[in-house]
């Protein structure tokens, strides 16, 4: 069994007066296992940006394949928040999610959320990952992928979400976010691959 374990914690410098960046806050998690293999595999990340932030990256592989990754980034433009998840267990299906969320101090909210399922009877795996942040131009997003074997199915959905100050309401950049399935049904590999760009 192998475990991979990373960790970053800090105050970054003050910024200088009207030069604020805005936090940010990323993260990616991905498993995978196969019928053929004892171990399987999984990797994480997390990064942040801001005044204050932490970030946590945790990866296990062996009969259940598991990886995790958060960062939380604040500054006085806001707060950014990502989350991700996927598990595989050696004869079960692969699954990865992923939550991104940021408030900005004018109280703007921008979510993105994905989720990737891979299911198949001699490989399976998943990978979902996001980012966000604050400030000018900044936006939640969001990318999930999936993949099984030539016998197996897979999914993957992204949807991403803003509102103004106050109020709820799908943004209109993202007016053809709505949440959408993949699905193959033939060939020798099936995946299903998503990826949402909120600008």
């Amino acid at each position: 069994m192998k475990r991979i374990l990373t960790i970053s914690m800090g105050l970054a410098a003050l910024l200088t007066a009207g030069a604020a960046l805005g936090s940010e806050a990323q993260t990616s998690a991905s498993a995978g296992s196969s019928r053929y293999e004892r171990n399987g595999t999984a990797a994480a990340s997390a990064e942040y940006e801001g005044r204050i932030g932490f970030a946590h990256a945790d990866s296990e592989s062996g009969r259940l394949n598991v990886a995790r990754g958060v960062a939380v980034g604040v500054d006085e433009d806001g707060l950014s928040l990502s989350v991700s998840n996927a598990i595989a267990p050696r004869f079960g299906p692969a699954l990865a999610t992923t939550f991104n969320l940021s408030i900005d101090r004018d109280g703007q909210v921008s979510t993105s959320v994905g989720h990737a399922l891979g299911d198949g009877p001699l490989s399976r795996s998943a990978t979902a990952g996001g980012a966000t942040g604050t400030g000018r131009g900044q936006a939640a997003t969001a990318h999930a992928n999936a993949t099984s074997d030539r016998f197996g199915t897979s999914r993957a959905v992204v949807r991403a979400n803003q509102s103004g100050p106050g109020r709820w309401r799908l943004a209109p950049r993202h007016a053809a976010s709505r949440p959408t399935i993949l699905r193959t049904t033939s060939g020798p590999i099936r995946a299903a691959r998503v990826i949402h760009v909120g600008h």
